[in-house]
């Protein structure tokens, strides 16, 4: 099966970018030498929202004290709020990274955001992003007050990596009768640690994710774990009774097939599920390449779901 072709203007953007740090065809390189993605641990410049407010707040976590970086709209509203769980293989990354997408779903979706700043792989495997993840949304739900938050409208967004672990946290919530979900969100989530997604099979050297960089990614995060649901959602039995999802996949991504797959599988589950493909994007296509059309229109259509979801 061939791979189908990147979107013209991404394409384009691909061809010309300075990519600083960034390994946009090299992941998989980065993935394997730890003094080079050391740099992408950095806390990058963020962007300001006049509209949004933004602070830090540190909570007791399962590994220490746990920040986590809230986004508010200025507004004395009593506000649904979403978990937000950023991207990065596992292994590097931060609040800061996605303050964009924060920024937006905040303003536009008329939430408060809190953003999980967990700790990363290879130093700290799963379990611990999964437990900071679940720690952050316990808090939430028990100081909603204090974010002026309302504890009955929380949802659980990521992507990535982060899709995994924000899958994870609601799964966990289900099981173990915590904080009530309402929706989740997942953007080009990683949920299946099997690598055997015809996908996968497929998409060997696309561009910003390769086959080897998968396969490194989940081997810094979850080693022997792979079959554990906690670790890679996919694994589940039982996906009845989860939160209505919402679920992007790139079509150009080794990660496709696992989020169509498990769209199936929720809605199967009688779980209300909405799959959006997006034609010609890649991995991370929304926050590399915000500016293409094909960015924006999803990015509006993310905001969309959740708003929707949470402002019923």
């Amino acid at each position: 099966m061939s791979v189908p072709a990147v979107d013209p203007e991404i394409q384009t953007m691909l061809d010309t970018a300075d990519t600083g740090v960034f390994p946009l065809y090299g992941l998989d390189a980065v993935l394997a030498d730890p003094e080079r993605y050391t740099l992408l641990r950095e806390r990058p410049d963020t962007p300001v929202d006049d509209e949004v407010k933004v602070w830090d707040l540190y909570v007791p976590g399962p590994g220490g004290q746990l920040r986590l970086r809230v986004y508010r709209p200025d507004t004395s509203e009593n506000l649904p709020m979403i978990l937000y769980v950023h991207s990065g293989a596992y292994t590097y990354g931060s609040p800061e990274a996605e303050e964009g997408r924060c920024l937006r779903y905040a303003r536009d979706a008329l939430a408060v955001v809190v953003s999980v700043d967990y700790r990363l792989a290879p130093e700290h495997p799963f379990p611990a992003a999964t437990d900071d993840a679940y720690a952050a949304l316990t808090w939430i739900a028990t100081n909603a007050a204090e974010l002026g938050g309302d504890p009955a409208r929380i949802a659980a967004a990521g992507g990535s990596a982060g899709g995994n672990i924000a899958a994870s946290t609601v799964l966990r919530a289900r099981d173990q009768a915590g904080p009530h979900v309402l929706f989740q969100s997942l953007t080009y989530p990683n949920l299946d640690g099997s690598l055997s997604a015809a996908s996968v099979r497929e998409c060997i050297d696309t561009p910003i994710l390769t086959r080897g960089a998968l396969e490194l990614a989940v081997r810094h995060y979850a080693k022997d774990s792979h079959t554990t649901p906690y670790a890679f959602p996919s694994r589940a039995a039982d996906l009845s009774g989860l939160p209505p999802t919402y679920i992007v996949v790139a079509e150009v991504d080794p990660l496709r097939d696992e989020g169509r797959d498990y769209a199936a599988r929720l809605s199967a589950a009688g779980v209300t599920t909405e799959l959006v493909q997006v034609p010609g994007a890649v991995h991370g296509f929304d926050l590399l390449f915000p500016q293409a059309r094909v960015s924006e229109r999803n990015l509006a259509d993310q905001v969309r779901a959740l708003r929707e979801a949470l402002h019923l």
